[in-house]
C-alpha cells in the first residue's frame, strides 16, 4: 500500500487534484476529514449527516474541543483507510493541514505535538502553493468554520490562512514536493503523475 498526500491551504485545489488522481488509480481510496459524513461505512453509527450543520456546530466549540472533534473525524477516516484493501491511499489535506488551521484558530501547540505522533508520514506529499489573493478568487463561499464564526468572513479567513500557512511549513516532511497551484488543473495533474513515476 502506497500513501499519497495532496495538501495546502483552503481553496488551493487539493480536492480537485485528489479526485483526478483517484481516477488514475482505480484501486485507491480518498481519505478526508469529511469521511465520517460521506462514506457509507460510517452511516450506521454517526449522527452527522450534513456538512454545513457540522461546520456550524464545530465553529461554536472551544479551540480544544474543536480540535478534538476534527481529529476524531480524521482519525476514524485514517484508521478505516489503513485497514482497507487498496493499493493507494490518497489524503485530501492530511493531519498537518487540519492541525495548522486548528492551531491558527487558537488550539494549543502541545495538542498538535500529540497528533503528530499518531500518524505515519506519507510516501509522497505534494504541497499546492497559492497566494492569498488567488485563494480568495477561488473561494466562492467561506464557511462559518473557515471564518472562525466571525462576522467579517473575508478578513477572518485571510488571517487564519496566513497563520496556518506559516504553521504548515513547519510540519511538512522534508521530501515534500512543492507545486505552483496557479497553473491549470491538467498541468498540475501531470506534474503530480510525473513525480509518482506514472
Amino acid at each position: 500500500m502506497k500513501t499519497i498526500c495532496i495538501t495546502g491551504l483552503d481553496g488551493c485545489g487539493k480536492t480537485t487534484q485528489v479526485k483526478l488522481l483517484s481516477e488514475k488509480l482505480p484501486d485507491s481510496r480518498i481519505v478526508s476529514v469529511w469521511d465520517l459524513i460521506k462514506r457509507s461505512e460510517f452511516q450506521s453509527w454517526t449522527i452527522y449527516k450534513n456538512p454545513p450543520d457540522v461546520e456550524q456546530y464545530v465553529a461554536n466549540l472551544h479551540p480544544v474541543s474543536r480540535s478534538l472533534f476534527i481529529f476524531h473525524a480524521f482519525d476514524a477516516a485514517y484508521r478505516h483507510a489503513l485497514n482497507s484493501e487498496v493499493d493507494y491511499i490518497i489524503f485530501d489535506g492530511y493531519w498537518y493541514k487540519y492541525w495548522a488551521v486548528e492551531q491558527a484558530m487558537g488550539a494549543p501547540e502541545t495538542l498538535g505535538q500529540f497528533f503528530s505522533s499518531q500518524y505515519l508520514e506519507p510516501d509522497y506529499t505534494f504541497y499546492l502553493e497559492l497566494s492569498m489573493e488567488e485563494l480568495l478568487k477561488r473561494k466562492k463561499q467561506i464557511s462559518v468554520y473557515e471564518a472562525a464564526n466571525q462576522t467579517d468572513k473575508i478578513k477572518a479567513f485571510i488571517d487564519i490562512q496566513a497563520r496556518a500557512g506559516e504553521i504548515l511549513q513547519t510540519l511538512l516532511p522534508k521530501q515534500t514536493i512543492y507545486l505552483n497551484a496557479v497553473e491549470n488543473i491538467e498541468t498540475l495533474h501531470q506534474k503530480i503523475l510525473k513525480n509518482l513515476n506514472f
